[in-house]
């Protein structure tokens, strides 16, 4: 999966999560949060963590590539979601660089 496919993937994610006839419930349950977790398993797994990359993958570019993406639907709820989804993302990263 390309770095563009994961981006369409989490947009598509969210907008179901702020669309209130959408399938998704609370961004730390499940389906949701493991529909998340499949997409950065991918993105670890091809590297697109890697910092001198063109287009890199952390918590803080996605976020900043996603303003750039998804303009419409400007909101509070949007913002929190996507900084819970940031956090999330960002743990992982955490977690999985650490664990043995």
């Amino acid at each position: 999966m390309s770095q563009e496919e994961i981006l369409d993937k989490i947009i598509e994610y969210l907008k179901e999560h702020l669309d209130e006839n959408g399938p998704r419930g609370y961004i730390g349950q499940d389906p949701y949060k493991s529909d998340f977790f499949k997409l950065f398993r991918e993105a670890y797994k091809n590297d697109y963590f890697d910092l001198s990359s063109e287009k890199v993958l952390t918590g803080d570019a996605i976020i900043s590539r996603l303003s750039e993406r998804w303009t419409e639907n400007s909101c509070i709820e949007k913002d929190e979601l996507l900084e819970e989804f940031r956090k999330n993302w960002n743990e992982w990263k955490y977690a999985w660089d650490n664990h043995e």
